[in-house]
């Protein structure tokens, strides 16, 4: 669930166009826009939200430019760039898509351009040749610039409209790396299919998005899901719930909220197996699918599936996160609380 599929790539060799797959949720009959006072119990503050569970489709625009891989391993050509790092900028100009690289290369007297990168979070520079090919020029660098997919919220904040989702980051299929975001959208979904998992095969969602008018923006990315603001009038049918502390969560019985066939928002039991201690943030459940009907509907837990809000003794404690490769019954969820610290990060 973690990773994304790529939808196109074009290598202009410094330009590619790569299209991904994420996971997300939406709302539905009732109006939200008011405010929701937070109450305080024993000095603690208790916090209230919307929980979802609705499929939606999401598009986005990467920060700068990922290297995921070269025309040739000539070290002439990409000198010390890896795949994985991120490019900000070519000559000092700031580049977020083929068409700035494309422009900056066109006006390039000099053999070598100077390049900014990003690696582990810290910046760095280098001087790689160009090639002039055909008439054109270019990097011997392929890199994706945008990417599309779907996804399921976990849950809104009445107070302010923010949502988050997904539970994980989302990350490159080639690198792995943990993507960074300019601007994304949040969209509708239409035609939905699941591929069943399997053991022997990761299930997934499959549909189009309705691109007209987006639900919602986001740029923030990280190990705990993504953040943003829904946009325009949102309508839900939905109970306020508490948000869980990590105390309150127990093992055993619980449920998961994920749209059925039918498009409607359905409660379905699962079972928290044990606790995980994982640096990463995103694995803190195993969390176990009992329920027949989304064991015949889906398989178990498959990609686009991740975010799908945890809910225990009326709190949303979690989302669900990835799945096991070789059991689609079983995979991984985060603690609520660590989705909520994206807030304090960003």
């Amino acid at each position: 669930m973690k990773k994304f599929l790529n939808e196109k790539k074009i290598a202009i060799l410094v330009s590619i166009l790569a299209l991904f797959i994420l996971c997300f949720k939406t709302f539905k009959d009732e109006n939200i826009n008011q405010s929701v006072p937070v109450m305080k119990n024993n000095k603690e503050e208790v916090k209230y939200v919307y929980p979802f569970g609705k499929i939606i489709g999401v598009k986005a625009n990467t920060d700068g430019m990922l290297v995921i891989g070269y025309e040739e391993d000539d070290v002439e050509y990409i000198g010390g760039i890896k795949k994985g790092d991120n490019i900000i900028e070519i000559n000092d100009q700031k580049v977020s898509s083929s068409n700035d690289v494309s422009s900056i290369l066109r006006n390039v007297k000099s053999d070598k351009v100077k390049i900014k990168f990003e690696r582990d979070n810290k910046y760095k520079t280098d001087y790689i040749k160009i090639k002039h090919e055909n008439g054109t020029v270019k990097l011997g660098l392929w890199v994706r610039e945008k990417i599309s997919g779907i996804g399921t919220i976990t849950y809104c904040d009445p107070n302010n409209l923010k949502f988050k989702a997904v539970g994980h980051a989302i990350t490159d299929e080639d690198t792995n790396e943990c993507l960074k975001i300019s601007q994304g959208d949040i969209y509708e979904l239409s035609n939905i299919q699941i591929n069943k998992g399997s053991k022997n095969n990761v299930g997934k969602i499959k549909g189009d998005i309705i691109t007209s008018i987006p639900i919602g923006k986001f740029r923030n990315n990280s190990n705990y899901g993504i953040s943003g603001n829904m946009t325009g009038k949102i309508n839900t049918d939905v109970q306020l719930i508490e948000v869980g502390k990590r105390e309150d969560i127990k093992l055993g019985n619980a449920h998961i909220l994920f749209e059925d066939k039918d498009r409607n928002i359905t409660s379905y039991d699962v079972k928290i197996k044990s606790f995980v201690n994982d640096k990463k943030n995103d694995r803190n459940m195993i969390i176990e699918i009992i329920d027949k009907d989304l064991i015949n509907y889906t398989g178990g837990i498959v990609q686009g599936m991740s975010g799908a809000p945890i809910i225990q003794n009326n709190k949303i404690i979690g989302a669900l996160t990835h799945v096991f490769k070789d059991n689609p019954k079983k995979g991984y969820g985060i603690f609520i609380e660590e989705m909520i610290e994206l807030d304090k990060r960003y």
